[in-house]
């Protein structure tokens, strides 16, 4: 498979999570002709951007510079950390953020989205501006969601749930990471599968083990983990184990709890864990 990540986009915000969002990016962009967008979405006419505080100490209002200056930053700054890295922005205005994403993803044909993410909202789901598991099932595109907790922690262990089918651009992602480091993949399976599942599942995790073992040459373990909810168990497994990326299906292995909130919504800003999810149909 030669599926990889050549155009990235990343929304950013200009805050700590533009920064782990666009480490993230340049780390597993493809090394050969590969694009980073940055989109700022504003809100209403605002031209300048909050901030708060630098280095500690509070900004004056004389402080601040525009979105366009900060933009430019950003873009020399990902020049000189990757040269071989192309940079492109856009600034939008638009109300629905995730709509604004979606379309911006469709325009420039992403790969992957990248989204930095401090803290969320869990009990008020109506005040998470992007969920990033409906953004990748609307869109299609892999959407990587990432913490401060990650800002410099390398990619080197990747969890994969593997049920009865793996979808293609499951497979697809898994190589992308796998082709360009060495990277140790946990598939992890369920003990609540079902009779009828449990034969086509252990299938498919020996296809998948082999093909991880034979074609990509990587260090590969499996576990097969319990509790009445799977995408929290692996969430746990995935915490327990210190991995560096969980990857899972958009619309059936992110849901946690029975608020159904979405596994990238959950992690702490401290957590090492970064979760990428991908559309399911096959």
């Amino acid at each position: 498979m030669s599926f990889s990540f050549k155009t990235i986009l990343v929304p950013v915000d200009f805050s700590i999570n533009t920064e782990v969002a666009i480490n993230k990016a340049v780390e597993v962009a493809d090394k050969d002709g590969a694009n980073i967008h940055l989109l700022h979405i504003r809100e209403g006419n605002r031209q300048l951007v909050p901030l708060l505080e630098k280095n500690g100490k509070a900004l004056s209002k004389s402080d601040l510079i525009s979105t366009e200056e900060m933009m430019e930053q950003w873009m020399v700054s990902i020049g000189e950390q990757a040269p071989h890295i192309m940079t492109t922005c856009s600034f939008s205005q638009n109300i629905n953020v995730q709509r604004c994403i979606a379309e911006k993803i469709v325009e420039i044909k992403a790969d992957l989205v990248v989204i930095g993410k401090k803290t969320a909202h869990t009990w008020y789901s109506f005040r998470n501006t992007v969920i990033p598991n409906e953004l990748a099932t609307e869109s299609g595109c892999a959407v990587l969601t990432v913490r401060p907790g990650s800002m410099h922690r390398k990619i080197k262990t990747l969890v994969v749930p593997i049920t009865s089918e793996v979808s293609q651009q499951k497979m697809e992602t898994i190589g992308a990471l796998c082709n360009k480091k060495r990277v140790k993949v946990h598939l992890v399976t369920y003990a609540e599968a079902g009779n009828d599942g449990i034969k086509n599942t252990a299938t498919t995790l020996l296809k998948v083990y082999q093909w991880l073992k034979d074609s990509l040459h990587c260090a590969v373990e499996y576990a097969v983990l319990k509790g009445n909810n799977r995408a929290r168990a692996t969430m746990e497994y995935a915490e327990k184990i210190e991995a560096d990326i969980l990857l899972v299906n958009s619309g059936t292995e992110t849901k946690i709890g029975w608020m159904n909130q979405d596994i990238a919504n959950v992690l702490p800003a401290h957590s090492k864990v970064q979760v990428l999810a991908v559309h399911q149909i096959r």
